[in-house]
């Protein structure tokens, strides 16, 4: 017997659930104010590295496991494509390495899925170029050990982390840890935030962003 839809009987609850909608994106708000007020300096100085790079003809790779995959690939997009349609740029050498199926799945199958964006760390990046690797609680170990090849590899690493850091914490340059554990939504929905104002930043002091 098929479940009988109770999309009409929510009225009586309705209260309910509008606390449980305010509770949710009240707290996300107030841990993107958390955020910002400690770490806006480490922000602009990761948009000044990447500016920079971008500048000396550099890239910036992006990894990342699930949600964090996604946002990877969200931002390297937005780089490569464009984030406004307001700004005309140039497109801007940006890659995520959890694109190409064939070469995570052999990865996994040959090396161990923990080697795996660290394999790719060494064909694609170059002295100078920038890691940046996303993992909600700090303790993706592809990722860790993609941010310990880039560094051998004399490349920028950057860390966006939750929870306390995780086996991540103090391996990158330059790290942002969002002060959220239990689950991964919130310390998401920091991370795609910081990774559109980096943007942002980067469009305005390569001097293609004119606010009116």
């Amino acid at each position: 017997m098929s479940k009988q839809c109770r999309c009409s009987d929510g009225l009586t609850d309705r209260t309910l659930y509008e606390e449980v909608v305010l509770d949710i994106m009240l707290y996300s708000a107030r841990l993107k104010e958390t955020v910002a007020r400690q770490n806006a300096a480490v922000i602009v100085a990761m948009a000044r590295m990447m500016t920079d790079t971008f500048e000396q003809g550099g890239k910036v790779l992006f990894c990342g496991n699930g949600g964090s995959a996604a946002d990877a690939q969200h931002l390297a997009t937005e780089l490569t494509i464009r984030y406004r349609s307001s700004v005309d740029r140039p497109a801007l050498p940006a890659l995520a390495l959890s694109v190409d199926t064939s070469a995570l799945t052999a990865g996994a199958n040959d090396l161990g899925y923990d080697a795996v964006f660290a394999r790719l760390v060494e064909a694609y990046g170059r002295e100078g170029d920038i890691l940046l690797g996303l993992s909600t609680t700090g303790n993706s170990q592809s990722v860790v050990n993609a941010l310990a090849v880039a560094k051998r590899q004399k490349m920028k690493c950057f860390g966006l982390l939750g929870g306390d850091g995780g086996l991540s914490k103090g391996v990158a340059d330059l790290e942002i840890i969002v002060p959220h554990s239990g689950s991964a939504d919130r310390v998401q929905e920091c991370h795609i935030t910081i990774g559109h104002v980096l943007i942002d930043l980067v469009e305005r002091m390569l001097g293609y962003y004119h606010p009116h």
